[in-house]
């Protein structure tokens, strides 16, 4: 005990304060014979269980522990708990490891990854079936919304007989219902350089009243599509555990009765050659 509460500051704060009466230390230290000793255990167990947790939201704080010279036995004992309680070495060996590492993502903002995900998801699926993002091509023609001949705006011959699509554009004469704004959709799949197939994408892992604010909008705009252009297609993407719930699975039944079709990531890739 008194070993870790000299050498782990952390540990030591946790210990001293529940102690109590503002002790540091060296103060605990010169008293310490005043203390039951098996009072002195109950709250240095106490002090480990709350040091556990919060080691788990700040590994570095259990880093600093394993590199000090004092406790250079907790290194082998923490490796040997990895490997014989854990069984680290069969995991790692169940693991496509080149693959992990080029699809790994470390979320910083885990609500901006699902946000993201779908976009990414789709994204990735489009290049594998030989579609060509012109965003790029956009953005250097200073090209933020659609008309809806593509070849009205930027020369095409770099991309003849290529499928394409971009993404977070504006199309010619597209609002919202609501507050008449321009619209701007994820994704755009283009046919013989028309802007055709327009899609919205979210990523719900639970209730929340995002969804309802979404499909309130996305049913109108579908239905001002439906009624303005005719030439034009919208879908809904919509992924995220929400739909595997019971609530989830009866909003989906619901939403079918508005949209011919409600893609997940899944069903986007299976359907792709519709978007011809």
């Amino acid at each position: 005990m008194i070993l870790n509460l000299k050498h782990d500051t952390e540990l030591r704060k946790m210990f001293l304060k529940s102690i109590g009466n503002g002790l540091d230390y060296d103060d605990f230290i010169s008293t310490i014979d005043r203390y039951d000793k098996k009072y002195l255990v109950a709250i240095f167990k106490q002090s480990i269980s709350k040091y556990i947790d919060k080691v788990v939201d700040k590994f570095n704080i259990l880093e600093k522990r394993i590199i000090k010279s004092e406790f250079e036995d907790f290194s082998i004992r923490f490796s040997n708990y990895l490997l014989d309680n854990l069984k680290l070495n069969e995991t790692l060996d169940s693991i496509n490891v080149e693959a992990y590492l080029r699809n790994k993502m470390v979320p910083v903002d885990t609500k901006r990854l699902h946000g993201n995900y779908s976009m990414i998801r789709i994204k990735e699926i489009l290049k594998e079936n030989g579609y060509t993002n012109i965003d790029s091509i956009l953005e250097e023609n200073k090209v933020k919304s659609l008309k809806l001949d593509l070849r009205r705006q930027i020369s095409t011959h770099f991309i003849d007989n290529k499928k394409i699509f971009c993404t977070e554009k504006y199309v010619d004469g597209i609002i919202k219902t609501k507050d008449k704004k321009p619209k701007k959709f994820d994704l755009i799949i283009f046919s013989d350089y028309k802007p055709k197939y327009l899609f919205e994408m979210n990523f719900y892992s639970t209730a929340g009243t995002k969804i309802g604010i979404n499909q309130g909008e996305y049913i109108d705009l579908n239905n001002y599509i439906r009624k303005n252009f005719s030439d034009l297609e919208f879908y809904w993407i919509a992924d995220g555990n929400y739909w595997l719930t019971t609530q989830g699975r009866t909003r989906y039944l619901k939403l079918l009765q508005y949209f011919e079709k409600i893609f997940n990531i899944n069903t986007f890739k299976e359907h792709l050659n519709d978007f011809k």
